[in-house]
């Protein structure tokens, strides 16, 4: 999911002023943390240690 959003981020880096960069970074690791994904890896990486986790991509 982190990737997902990477590109994006990335593309926008460029033709973004530096305020407008940090607010979508900002909102996009917003989304990142508020997914399935995080409360499922977090939980996955307790219970299987790292390297282990799973994550499911939503």
């Amino acid at each position: 999911m982190a990737l997902t959003y990477a590109k994006p981020a990335i593309d926008a880096s460029t033709a973004l002023p530096i305020e407008a960069g940090l607010a979508l970074e900002a909102d996009l690791i917003t989304k990142c943390f508020a997914s399935e994904d995080a409360r499922h890896g977090l939980r996955s990486f307790v219970e299987n240690g790292p390297w282990r986790a799973t994550f499911r991509g939503r």
